[in-house]
């Protein structure tokens, strides 16, 4: 602390107070206090606003104003300055409000000890520094917060646009392709980028820059890569069991192109001449054990001799890397429950550690035509 003397506003009308308070402070060395003792509240009012004032002892009860409107008026006019209230009684519930109005510290009169006084007021300057340093740095904090926050929302927008761009470039180049090998290889690719895309479009209008709501992602991203093979709202239906969760991005990417090449194999692969059936997609996170994407189809089923480990496919491979990227696993079966066991059905199953703090609410369910089809489904063939 400076070696200046300490500038008091001694805010009191009692001229017996005022004399003990001063004998108080004389314990001191004489050059440590310098106090200005004022009876009325608004001229120790006058006296703050000139400035200079390290801190103000404040007697509750003066002539001109009386009670918590002291505080209140004082703090108003000077919250850069700590202050102390003077009460003559021990009022628990008086000296709590004068707290919660922005005073510092209270003192007793008739309770007060001689070298309490000095000390009591010195902790309080510092106590009442330390709280502004804090509230400084804490507003500086949430200044940069801000500016982070914005920076990655501006970084969100401008890959988002980035891909939409890139997914352009690639439907004018199909359009201007007549063979229609290629022209699907250049639709497929289009959906791998607008699944990323989409991701990074959530992540813009969210508030939560880190987390991808992956119920939301699905929601938006299903029905345009369903719309994009032209199915017949009839021919094939979307059912999904999908709990709302919020992936890290290092987990939404690689699931959201799963799910790309899954429900693309189904719609390509598992029901061929205008085969009617379902697609399921669902996702969930049991307490305490890896997070489940599940992808299946009621389709024509796997060839009898598929191996999805040694598949040449790109989509097939695409999703074998991407479940490796998560750190999980693939299985492919005839089934995992959600159609039942039988011929013809494919399921795909990717399951992979996830961290707990990922937030999921409780499973929605519905059975929706691919047209109005507000979220996912699985596959079956291989791509």
């Amino acid at each position: 602390m400076s070696m200046e003397p300490l500038h008091i506003l001694l805010v009191e009308d009692n001229p017996g107070d005022v004399r003990l308070l001063q004998e108080m402070f004389s314990t001191e060395r004489p050059d440590s206090f310098e106090i200005v003792n004022l009876p009325r509240l608004g001229l120790a009012l006058n006296h703050l606003a000139k400035g200079g004032v390290d801190i103000v002892l404040l007697d509750l009860g003066l002539p001109d104003e009386n009670g918590l409107e002291t505080v209140r008026r004082v703090r108003k006019l000077a919250p850069e300055v700590p202050l102390v209230v003077l009460t003559g009684r021990d009022d628990d519930a008086t000296i709590a409000e004068a707290m919660l109005e922005g005073a510092q510290d209270y003192l007793v009169k008739g309770q007060i000890e001689n070298r309490a006084l000095p000390r009591a007021l010195k902790y309080a300057i510092e106590r009442f520094r330390l709280l502004r340093r804090a509230g400084i740095a804490n507003l500086e904090l949430e200044r940069r917060v801000q500016e982070k926050d914005l920076m990655l929302s501006e970084i969100h927008h401008r890959v988002k646009n980035s891909l939409q761009v890139v997914s352009s470039l690639l439907n004018l180049e199909a359009a201007r392709i007549s063979d229609p090998a290629v022209s699907e290889m250049l639709m497929t690719t289009q959906n791998r980028v607008r699944s990323m895309a989409l991701i990074h479009q959530t992540l813009y209008q969210s508030r939560d820059f880190a987390q991808v709501d992956f119920h939301a992602f699905l929601q938006s991203f299903v029905p345009t890569l369903v719309q994009s093979y032209s199915i017949h709202p009839e021919e094939i239906s979307l059912e999904f069991h999908v709990c709302q969760a919020h992936l890290p991005i290092d987990a939404a990417v690689p699931c959201g192109l799963i799910v790309n090449e899954l429900i693309s194999n189904a719609l390509k692969h598992a029901f061929p001449n205008r085969r009617r059936g379902r697609i399921l997609i669902s996702f969930a996170h049991p307490a305490g054990r890896p997070a489940v994407l599940t992808v299946e189809d009621d389709g024509v089923g796997l060839p009898a001799d598929f191996s999805f480990e040694q598949s040449e496919t790109l989509g097939v491979q695409l999703v074998w890397m991407l479940a490796g990227q998560l750190g999980g696993s693939v299985r492919v079966d005839r089934a995992c429950g959600g159609f039942g066991h039988g011929e013809g059905r494919t399921c795909f199953e990717v399951s992979f550690p996830l961290a707990a703090a990922s937030a999921f609410l409780p499973e929605r369910h519905a059975g929706l035509p691919v047209a109005a089809a507000a979220m996912p489904g699985p596959a079956g063939g291989a791509t």
